[in-house]
């Protein structure tokens, strides 16, 4: 079903589509499937995939929200995924966000809020992660410009990772893109970042 985006703003208690488009889908019933790409799907429908998911979504493989997308997905409810590839879209999730594998933030324009809270607000990650279930976690904070990283839980730095994370770094980018680059490759291939 399809609202406008003034209602889909009143729905989810805030302004996350008023002014970037007209109308949004509403699933209104739990959403379950078995990947999303956010590129995908805004290719597919050849426009910038806006929609609220009303009563929570499931995804069985990949949640990747790619690059150069800058599609908009507020979740209500809880966010269940094998794994999570933060990108260039905005994803807002107003309960819990629960990954099987990993969650993986690099160096993006998106947006990624979990009941209210983002990496880079003034109350930091913690208050984010206070709300994120998962055994691996690597993502960027470009507010302080370093990366959050946990494993089951618990804080890990940048010395943590394995060596092939943290070595041989492409001269040619900015270290943060290099690691984030190398991280995503090791996470893809289910091989282990600590």
């Amino acid at each position: 079903m399809k609202i406008s985006a003034p209602q889909a703003d009143e729905l989810t208690g805030n302004s996350w589509f008023s002014g970037h488009t007209d109308g949004v889908e509403l699933h209104e019933a739990p959403v379950t499937v078995d990947e999303f790409d956010a590129e995908a799907r805004c290719e597919e429908r050849d426009e910038l995939e806006t929609a609220v998911f009303g009563g929570g979504l499931t995804v069985a493989g990949t949640l990747d929200l790619g690059t150069d997308v800058h599609a908009i997905y507020v979740v209500r409810g809880a966010l269940r995924a094998r794994r999570l590839v933060l990108g260039d879209a905005v994803l807002v999730v107003d309960g819990v966000v629960e990954v099987d594998e990993w969650l993986f933030g690099g160096v993006t324009e998106g947006l990624f809020e979990v009941a209210g809270h983002q990496a880079e607000s003034p109350t930091g990650p913690d208050a984010l992660l206070a709300h994120v279930r998962g055994p691996v976690v690597a993502l960027y904070d470009r507010a302080r410009r370093e990366f959050v990283l946990r494993k089951g839980g618990s804080p890990r730095t940048v010395a943590d990772l394995v060596p092939q994370v943290r070595d041989g770094l492409d001269p040619d980018l900015r270290e943060e893109i290099s690691i984030a680059a190398n991280l995503r490759a090791r996470l893809i291939a289910g091989d282990p970042i600590f």
